[in-house]
């Protein structure tokens, strides 16, 4: 557990060489007085990707991607700040200060130490049990799917043998307690006394955290006994809300291709690997997938391919896999396998060809759904031509590209038979829902908001901004942070709710806090932020689950994924970052992702997990209301926006006076886009007979005489 203050962030960022850490992931090639590559994040056939040395910064042009080495890591690796941080501090030889842990905290860390022991014994006992006398069922069957011993370590598979007490018999002779197998899921008390194996005679699959530590098992039933597949129960380490079977060994090729091929079974995961079709796979640990276990696989990919079982069961499960991945901002496409037939079945009958057509050919997630509506709805009649529309109006309203989305609206409203214009409607009624039911998860005490707390390896997706707009805000951004003089100038004539963007007004308030205005340790704090949105908006969603475990010492929560084995990651990390957010308070700064983001002044309670930021409540002009949010999407795309300005600066007016006058267009462009929204309010009220409030004539009239220049602002 470590304090990553902003001077440790500062040295490790000194002492490493950004060209260097990059040029391990990407070949660079000098041009001039920086170096140029293709983008690792998307898909270019001309480096449009620079690396500056001077500036320590990087910058991809194409994709508007960009920040310090330590943003590099977690984009490429899927890695937290502080797992970043850890990585980059053994590598720079820099040794992070250590916290003191809590009474609370340290029963905790130590009771996860005793049962991941206790579970890396259990897989090597049942490895070993594979190839005895014993395992012959197993391994019948899985030569009969074609798994050769070759390969069973690759995959650590392994064998519960049939009888009652058998591991747990084994694991005492090692010194093992009963309580602690049970705690770790491998064994149930007796009614009567005593304990017994929770699997028997089954072929076991161990199930690892992203680091490679096994957390937990399936066992797949070898005698017919129900049910076929059975998992561990909710342990301190192990919650299949929290996992992807196979993410451990899939991590290398997902960051490569940037697409991930969501399966229902081990054997299904483990198929698509070794069938070489130039994809890799992860098991969902049955059909329910959860939000979290989206928000950790979007760290490592910007695409999903969803192949799961055509049956029933399957089509749901690929429904709500659709959903959330969707709203997460991951392309979606769907594999249609043929009936009755899964990955497995595919390479096993067909071969890796078969399989890697299949997977090609997955179309995206609004065309399937247009199929299935197609094959759901009559569509002869207007009853059924209304709910096929209602039907396809959300998946459309969640297409991005306002190209795309409009060719798929013509075209599905002459499939319908319906005008364009009503089609159109539906839309973008769906998409005012859509928003509103976003709007009410994010804001909700405890909610995950996904795509709020997500790393990605794409730029976050913003709404459409007017580029007049984002024009003028980013050239008051650069004005504030290289020209300090104008800072107040600037702030005295806006207020917060003139800015569109919240990277942009995000960059702004901060760029007050600091002078002179220094780039790297800008990035720091943004880090800082974006670690403590991420920690209250995990701590928020296990207070709102409850204690799963039921564990003396609560829900644990687990290094973020990414991390190296023994690279001494931090299990709870602490972030301090004088002035850059406010007290935590309800509603307060980088609360954002379900609350505040510090933790009253920085000082860690008992079962406090994740990073904490320390703040300077007397310079804060971050400080956010009751229903607004700073949430690690605004973050990361502030960081962007500060590396462009970096790396392609606002040119330097040739006139005196030149720059006050484009300041003050660009601040007169924000009033104009208020003006415009208040007056879209009033209106909006007036339509509905609603009372228009007095403050919010005055505030158009006041704004009105401001552009008129009959009144000072």
């Amino acid at each position: 557990m470590y304090r990553l203050d902003e001077h440790v962030v500062d040295e490790i960022r000194q002492r490493l060489d950004i060209v260097e850490v990059i040029g391990e992931y990407v070949p660079l090639r000098r041009a001039g007085r920086e170096y140029v590559a293709l983008c690792p994040f998307h898909q270019e056939r001309t480096p449009s990707f620079t690396v500056s040395p001077a500036k320590q910064m990087f910058y991809c042009f194409g994709c508007q991607v960009g920040g310090d080495v330590f943003t590099f890591v977690m984009k490429k690796e899927g890695w937290t700040f502080p797992e970043a941080v850890a990585e980059l501090a053994r590598r720079a030889g820099v040794t992070l200060p250590e916290r003191p842990l809590s009474p609370g905290q340290r029963r905790a860390r130590d009771r996860q130490e005793q049962l991941a022991r206790v579970l890396d014994l259990a897989a090597a006992l049942f490895r070993q049990a594979l190839r005895s006398p014993a395992g012959e069922a197993a391994r019948t069957y899985l030569e009969e799917r074609g798994l050769p011993p070759a390969i069973w370590d690759r995959y650590g598979l392994g064998y519960a043998p049939a009888g009652w007490d058998g591991l747990v018999r084994a694991l005492q002779k090692r010194g093992v307690p009963p309580a602690l197998m049970v705690e770790a899921g491998l064994a149930q008390a007796r009614p009567g006394g005593g304990y017994y194996d929770r699997f028997r005679h089954r072929l076991m699959f161990p199930i690892t955290d992203p680091r490679g530590r096994v957390v937990g098992f399936g066992g797949r039933s070898l005698d017919g006994q129900e049910p076929k597949y059975l998992n561990s129960p909710e342990t301190p380490l192990f919650s299949k809300r929290r996992l992807w079977y196979g993410l451990d060994w899939a991590r290398p090729r997902l960051r490569e291709t940037g697409t991930a091929v969501v399966v229902e079974g081990y054997m299904d995961a483990i198929a698509v690997d070794r069938a070489g079709v130039g994809y890799a796979a992860v098991a969902s640990l049955g059909t329910s997938l959860s939000e979290e276990q989206v928000e950790l696989l979007a760290r490592y990919v910007q695409q999903v391919i969803i192949a799961y079982d055509a049956d029933a069961a399957g089509q749901r499960a690929t429904l709500r896999g659709l959903e959330l991945f969707a709203d997460a901002g991951v392309e979606v496409r769907v594999a249609q396998l043929p009936p009755g037939r899964d990955p497995d079945d595919v390479v096993r009958r067909e071969g890796p060809d078969a399989l890697r057509r299949v997977l090609d050919a997955a179309v995206p997630v609004v065309e399937y759904r247009f199929r299935q509506v197609m094959a759901e709805v009559d569509t002869a009649t207007p009853r059924g031509r209304a709910r096929a529309a209602a039907e396809l109006a959300p998946w459309l309203a969640r297409v991005r590209h306002p190209v795309e989305r409009g060719e798929y609206v013509r075209r599905y409203a002459l499939s319908l038979g319906l005008e364009e214009g009503v089609l159109w409607q539906e839309v973008r009624r769906a998409a005012r829902g859509l928003r509103r039911a976003a709007s009410q998860a994010a804001g909700r005490p405890g909610g995950n908001n996904v795509q709020a707390v997500r790393h990605t390896n794409r730029r976050v997706p913003v709404e459409e901004v007017p580029a007049g707009i984002a024009r003028a805000e980013r050239g008051l951004v650069a004005a504030s942070l290289f020209h300090p003089e104008w800072r107040d100038y600037i702030a005295a004539r806006l207020e917060p709710g003139d800015w569109v963007t919240p990277a942009h007004r995000l960059l702004f308030e901060l760029a007050g806090t600091m002078d002179p205005v220094d780039p790297g340790r800008m990035l720091s704090r943004l880090h800082a932020l974006a670690a403590a949105a991420e920690a209250e908006a995990q701590t928020g969603a296990e207070a709102g689950a409850g204690t799963e475990t039921g564990s003396e010492t609560g829900p644990v929560a687990e290094p973020a994924a990414g991390s190296r084995p023994g690279a001494g990651v931090p299990e709870v990390g602490e972030v301090r970052v004088p002035g850059a957010v406010g007290e935590a308070t309800p509603g307060g700064p980088a609360g954002q992702a379900g609350g505040a983001a510090g933790a009253g002044k920085g000082q860690a309670g008992e079962g406090q997990t994740g990073p904490v930021v320390e703040s300077n409540k007397d310079r804060d002009p971050l400080q956010r209301g009751a229903g607004e949010r700073l949430d690690v999407a605004v973050i990361q795309e502030a960081a962007s926006v500060l590396a462009a300005l970096v790396q392609s600066p606002e040119p330097e007016p040739d006139e005196p006076g030149e720059r006050e006058r484009i300041l003050e267009d660009y601040i007169k462009t924000l009033k104009r886009h208020s003006l415009w929204k208040i007056q879209r309010r009033i209106a909006h009220l007036e339509a509905s007979g609603r009372a228009v409030p007095v403050d919010l004539v005055a505030k158009f009239q006041l704004l009105s005489a401001q552009l008129k220049g009959r009144a000072g602002g």
